[in-house]
């Protein structure tokens, strides 16, 4: 039951955080908000998902999925605001080494049976 509620508040803070980047992107559009540099964090869009989705996981491959979206939204946020001086051209290499951090993963953890959340929380 627990589990069911933090995935209810997961969603719910995800959901409310897109929500309204949408409704600010779009007041934007309409000239109504002025969002200016704003705009260049919009891959937190992505990392709150990856982290909405952490929060549901359940297996091994959700956990997965979750770090790969946590993984490619903060490869997005270095490229766009330039940190260390990445931008996109320069910083794709990055990707090669998640996805074979990504490949060892599947491989060590191969199987789709449940990950009990309280083993891996230490509860």
């Amino acid at each position: 039951m627990e589990h069911n509620n933090q995935r209810m508040y997961g969603q719910l803070g995800v959901g409310l955080f897109i929500l309204a980047a949408g409704v600010a992107l779009m007041l934007d559009k309409f000239d109504i908000l002025n969002t200016g540099p704003v705009w260049h964090y919009w891959p937190l869009i992505v990392i709150a998902i990856g982290l909405g989705r952490l929060m549901d996981a359940q297996f091994a491959w959700e956990y997965r999925k979750a770090f790969w979206l946590l993984f490619i939204g903060s490869w997005l946020f270095v490229s766009e605001l330039h940190i260390f001086g990445l931008r996109y051209y320069n910083s794709w290499p990055i990707l090669l080494i998640g996805v074979g951090i990504g490949m060892l993963w599947k491989s060590a953890y191969p199987s789709h049976d449940r990950i009990l959340k309280d083993h891996c929380h230490g509860n």
